[in-house]
Parts: structure tokens; C-alpha cells; sequence
């Protein structure tokens, strides 16, 4: 069935909000459509409008001054550029390599994969890890709230009425921090996570764990923070027995459920080798940065 819409390109943040209050529930924000024209070809979403963002000055832009920002409107494919092979957001790396094909890396970005809130959203494992904060726009006028806790139900976020997300900024990490994404998926770079898990990871001068950070996807109604796993590894040093703990630990947090994609029970059963193997790489990777 051919869908029938209307699309405005705002070139201002204050007109995008002018726009929002203007049409309220029969328009949705458009950046970068990787899902959302998929769904409203598919009939799961009708708006009457579209609300496209690409001509908003800034917000597919990087900085960097201490603190990390990146614009809503950043791709995938600019994003991994912009990291390149630091160690300290390998995993955000990681996770855009995973996640579909270059077509769709070329076109999806850092705010639509965040406000599409899927449960198995790929980049906000690693965004909780590395502690991100959304500053968002209203003509209320700003806030800025942390990645963890903002999205509330799978498709659900805490976006408040008329509100946009425009940058994700990301603080600047410890000494000897580093991070890795583990991933299962069915086919390679090009399907949705089964599941997926990323872990920070920060070292003592002695080699013990300073502090910890442990991000799942697809194993809840939303990405979580497994957080009595975290807690397993602070202050202690990082042996086998200990990264197991941590891996058990994070399964009892799970709630996994069945899906075309796979049983609860095989996503409980991979998790567990998933979060030891993301625990002793991003280990591995912040003993390379002393």
C-alpha cells in the first residue's frame, strides 16, 4: 500500500520544535528512516508528517574538548571513522561494525538508532558503559538527562512532549580505561542482534579493577546496565573466577524472552560467554593503554 505523507525540512531547531507542536502525534521525527521507513512501509507507523533534520545546522557534527559530543544526525559510518582504533570507545566502534550492512551504516545515526529504542538497540551498550549524557531541545527550551534510565519500554522513551534529541555527549574516561562489544547475531553485519553485550573496563596501577561498567541489549524489554555484575569486579583483580562471577551475576539481571530470532533459553546460555569475553578484552585492551 502506498503511504502518503508530508515531509518539512526545518533549518532551525526552534522551527523542527514549531513543527512538532504544530501537527503533535501524527508527526514523527525523521533521521536517517533505517527503521523508521521500513515500519511505515510495513503499515506498523502512519504519520501524516515527517520532520526531517538534515538541514539543522550541527547536528551531524563530532567534537571533542575534554568531553565528547556527537550530534544527533551523526552516521553510523562517520561515527567509526571519527573513533578510528582507540581503545577507550573500541566498543562504540564494535558495535557500529556490526550493525547492518554500509548501506545502512551510511544512513542510520547515533539519535535514531537511541530514540528508536529498540531492545536490541546496538549502540546503547556501549553508550551506557561510557556514561552518556542526551541533551535535548524544547520549546521549553534545554535539558540534558543521562542515556540510563531514558528508555523506558521497548519503542518508548522518555522524550518529553515536542522535545528532540540533538547530541549525545560522552565524558571523558579514567586513565587505563578501555572497552569491548561482543555480539551474536545470524548473519554477519547484517541482522539485528540476538544478543549483545559491551564492558568497560578500568584498571588499577596494581592491575585490579578500579570500576567497571557492563551494558546488555536484547536480553530485556530495553538495554540495561547489569550492575550487580559491575559490582562483582570493582576492587577486585580480574581472575577467571572472578570474571566468571561477574558473567552469572549479569544472566540473574536478564530477562530474556522468545523471539524469531531466538528462545530465552539459548539467549541465557550464550550471555554468559558473552559477558566473560567482553570482560577480558576490554581488561586485555586497558592493560595495553599503562
Amino acid at each position: 500500500m502506498h503511504r502518503v505523507f508530508d515531509y518539512h525540512q526545518p533549518t532551525t531547531l526552534d522551527e523542527a520544535v514549531s513543527l512538532l507542536v504544530r501537527y503533535g502525534q501524527q508527526a514523527r521525527i525523521h533521521a536517517g528512516g533505517s527503521a523508521l521507513l521500513v515500519e511505515i512501509q510495513r503499515g506498523e507507523r502512519q504519520p501524516a508528517h515527517l520532520i526531517g533534520l538534515e538541514g539543522v545546522s550541527g547536528l551531524n557534527a563530532i567534537s571533542e574538548n575534554g568531553s565528547i559530543t556527537i550530534g544527533a544526525l551523526v552516521t553510523l559510518t562517520d561515527l567509526a571513522q571519527f573513533i578510528g582504533d582507540r581503545l577507550d570507545l573500541r566498543a562504540l566502534h564494535e558495535a557500529v561494525q556490526w550493525l547492518g550492512g554500509k548501506q545502512v551504516q551510511n544512513v542510520a545515526t547515533v539519535g535514531g538508532n537511541i530514540c528508536n529504542a529498540s531492545p536490541g538497540a546496538d549502540l546503547v551498550p556501549p553508550l551506557l558503559c561510557l556514561d552518556a549524557q542526551l541533551h535535548l531541545h524544547s520549546a521549553e527550551g534545554k535539558r540534558t538527562t543521562p542515556l540510563d534510565g531514558f528508555l523506558t519500554s521497548p519503542h518508548q522513551t522518555a522524550l518529553r512532549p515536542n522535545e528532540i534529541l540533538t547530541a549525545i555527549e560522552l565524558p571523558p574516561l579514567p586513565p587505563r580505561s578501555a572497552t569491548a562489544t561482543q555480539k551474536v547475531m545470524r548473519r554477519r553485519s547484517r541482522d539485528l542482534s540476538i544478543l549483545a553485550v559491551t564492558a568497560r573496563i578500568t584498571l588499577r596501577e596494581d592491575g585490579q579493577c578500579a570500576d567497571a561498567r557492563i551494558g546488555m541489549c536484547s536480553v530485556a524489554p530495553t538495554p540495561i546496565r547489569a550492575r550487580s555484575a559491575e559490582a562483582q569486579l570493582i576492587g577486585a583483580a580480574l581472575t577467571p573466577e572472578r570474571v566468571k562471577a561477574a558473567s552469572l551475576a549479569a544472566c540473574a539481571e536478564a530477562r530474556p524472552v522468545d523471539d524469531v530470532r531466538a528462545s530465552a533459553e539459548y539467549r541465557r546460555m550464550v550471555l554468559e560467554t558473552l559477558v566473560e569475553r567482553a570482560i577480558t578484552l576490554a581488561a586485555q585492551r586497558a592493560a595495553l593503554t599503562v
